[in-house]
């Protein structure tokens, strides 16, 4: 039996090793940190949409107040995985792809939770959209970030190559990747080149023949964020069209591709039962769709909005609850589809 200067002396030893290990696994730790959706740190007014939000075309940038109280809830824990399985490549010389410049936010050489895999993760500059719920809105500008070469970028990644294999590969974010065709396309084929496969997060922005074209040819995988199923709301929440959105959807049907729908969860903006009935009905009609990867709403850029001196939109709004996280992930799971979700 431990005496208690022992006892306590065993503890502080135990924590030391845990700290240990975890400073030893910097990139699962971050990963896992990316998908908690975080509460604010003191409990802030909650605030839901003025009823009938989203029946006309005025976007309201500040929800009116809501006299409800809840406590503050979190979501630490990731809980599954894609599942699909993306075509494998054999190494070849790179020497025929051009180099093409990009403007890049920044990147990860680790990331597990932005497809099949470990992978190499590109945040590019550029976002038409101004989605209330924005985390990234320092990406919106084209011409910010930083000017980057193809090949470097390319270089970078062989060097982590080994790690990614034998299920991931590259996955371009942003902002909007597809507003920056080329410098996409052209790593992918870098990408392909080094016997890894190829994923593209996007709304689907651009058009058919300057956008789409150009980057699918050479894309694997698509993580399609889908911001709603009600064209008004859509364009309430992101200040665009829903059409273009659906007609990429089209695209990735006529071209085969797999993609995973991204949806923000968000408490009285995209949880309507309805509107999840809607998502539910239109995902299964899609040839290509794999699943759900749901999103709970976090206030991870709110700082972000703070520093650009940009009021933010869903100024205390509420992280959603775990019952009703559940809830909409059971209604998935009832119409037979799979569910990706930090819980």
């Amino acid at each position: 039996m431990l005496n208690p200067f022992s006892s306590c002396l065993l503890n502080i030893m135990t924590r030391v090793i845990v700290d240990s290990c975890s400073a030893s696994l910097p990139a699962a730790n971050f990963a896992l940190q990316r998908c908690r959706a975080r509460a604010p740190s003191s409990v802030a007014r909650l605030r839901t949409p003025a009823a009938g939000w989203g029946m006309t075309l005025r976007r309201t940038l500040v929800a009116p107040a809501h006299s409800a109280s809840e406590p503050e809830h979190r979501h630490p824990h990731l809980e599954s995985r894609y599942a699909v399985e993306l075509p494998h490549y054999e190494p070849r010389d790179n020497s025929d792809i051009p180099e093409v410049f990009g403007n890049v936010h920044s990147t990860e050489s680790f990331s597990a939770v932005d497809g099949p895999g470990v992978r190499f993760l590109v945040f590019v500059q550029g976002c038409a959209m101004r989605c209330l719920f924005c985390s990234n809105p320092d990406t919106w500008n084209l011409k910010g970030g930083t000017r980057t070469s193809s090949k470097e970028l390319a270089q970078e990644i062989r060097r982590v190559r080994n790690y990614l294999r034998p299920r991931g590969g590259i996955t371009i974010s942003g902002g909007e990747a597809l507003l920056q065709p080329h410098f996409v396309a052209t790593m992918f084929q870098e990408t392909h080149a080094m016997g890894l496969n190829t994923c593209v997060d996007t709304t689907g922005q651009g058009t058919k023949h300057g956008n789409w074209d150009v980057v699918l040819p050479h894309t694997d995988l698509v993580l399609f964020c889908i911001k709603h199923m009600d064209p008004l709301k859509y364009e309430a929440l992101t200040g665009m069209k829903q059409r273009g959105a659906l007609k990429f959807a089209d695209e990735l049907a006529a071209r085969k591709i797999p993609f995973y729908l991204r949806y923000v969860y968000i408490p009285g903006y995209t949880d309507a039962p309805k509107d999840i009935d809607k998502l539910i009905a239109w995902a299964k009609k899609q040839p290509t769709f794999q699943g759900i990867e749901l999103l709970p709403y976090h206030v991870l850029g709110r700082n972000k909005w703070e520093v650009m001196q940009i009021p933010y939109p869903l100024d205390g709004v509420s992280t959603p609850s775990h019952e009703a996280v559940r809830n909409v992930i059971k209604a998935f799971n009832d119409a037979d589809i799979s569910v990706i979700c930090a819980n």
